[in-house]
């Protein structure tokens, strides 16, 4: 597998992540999916894929993220999986809601721009 592939399977990754959660969302509503532990459970999972995605990418090339994406908090995005493995027992609810109400859908189309660089 080329380079460049690698890193679009990273970025793909992320897209089928983010329609998971996005889809998962949709039917519960909101809020309320933080309400049912199912729910809340495969979007954190789904969130780690997400955060182990980003690692990944960064492992591969330091700067490629950044670079097709520089309006994307990739940092932030990487730190998030720590957050949610070391902190699940304290969880700040605010934090989740604010990540699927405001930054998944710049975060998809982010990753989807990234494919489309890569010519994939």
């Amino acid at each position: 597998m080329s380079s460049n592939s690698r890193l679009a399977k990273c970025f793909g990754d992320i897209v089928v992540a983010v329609d998971l959660i996005q889809l998962w969302t949709e039917r519960k509503g909101g809020a309320e999916i933080l309400n049912d532990a199912l729910v809340r459970s495969a979007v954190e999972r789904q969130l780690l894929v997400i955060s182990e995605a980003a690692v990944r990418l960064h492992k591969l090339d330091p700067a490629i993220a950044s670079r097709l994406a520089p309006e994307t908090d990739w940092s932030g995005i990487r730190g998030i999986g720590n957050f949610l493995r070391h902190r699940y027992d304290d969880l700040d609810t605010g934090v989740i809601l604010d990540v699927l109400q405001k930054r998944l859908g710049p975060l998809r189309a982010a990753c989807e721009r990234a494919k489309e660089a890569l010519g994939k």
